[in-house]
């Protein structure tokens, strides 16, 4: 870590940090000047786990392993980069690890608002008005209670991407980069 700078990528269930919008935020991140550890839950049979508990613990547990080869307390800006399940993986190893980075979440879960404190530095949110996970305007409300920056993505779901209409995904796409900031 030669500049002090590091971005950790937590994934989702079905969504790797070689996909989509993370694997965007990856080569933004990386263009700024910083590290970045993508985090890899593929040997995580999400399938065969019957709880959203369970798939954030197995996910959590994962996440420590991987981290723990690293020294996060050396760094002068840490983000944590994240989406679906990993919105809520990130806060739980930041409060185990005692860490404070900013956070960056696609798609959050109601477990992530939360877990998410009046103290915490929250780059973004980003949500679509189709997602059946989290409905959007509970999103919408959390962030401006709290003056947290918050994408609302029109017309799509929990993938942040419209298949249809290219032009609409690039859009969301633009709009994610622009939270991908340095301190």
């Amino acid at each position: 870590m030669g500049n002090g700078k590091l971005a950790v990528v937590f994934p989702g269930t079905g969504y790797t940090c070689r996909t989509g919008l993370l694997a965007d935020g990856i080569r933004q991140w990386q263009i700024l000047g910083y590290e970045v550890i993508p985090l890899d839950f593929s040997a995580i049979p999400f399938a065969e786990i019957d709880t959203f508990k369970e798939a954030f613990d197995r996910a959590e547990t994962e996440a420590l392993r991987q981290l723990a080869k690293h020294d996060l307390n050396a760094c002068t800006d840490l983000v944590f980069f994240s989406k679906s399940l990993g919105t809520v993986v990130a806060p739980r190893c930041a409060a185990k690890l005692g860490l404070h980075p900013r956070m960056l979440y696609l798609t959050p879960l109601a477990e992530t608002l939360a877990l998410t404190g009046e103290r915490d530095r929250v780059i973004g949110m980003v949500a679509g008005t189709a997602d059946r996970l989290l409905d959007w305007r509970i999103v919408e409300d959390f962030c401006a209670r709290r003056a947290i920056p918050c994408v609302i993505c029109e017309g799509v779901g929990h993938s942040l991407a419209d298949p249809n209409d290219p032009a609409r995904t690039e859009a969301i796409r633009q709009q994610v980069l622009a939270l991908c900031r340095p301190l």
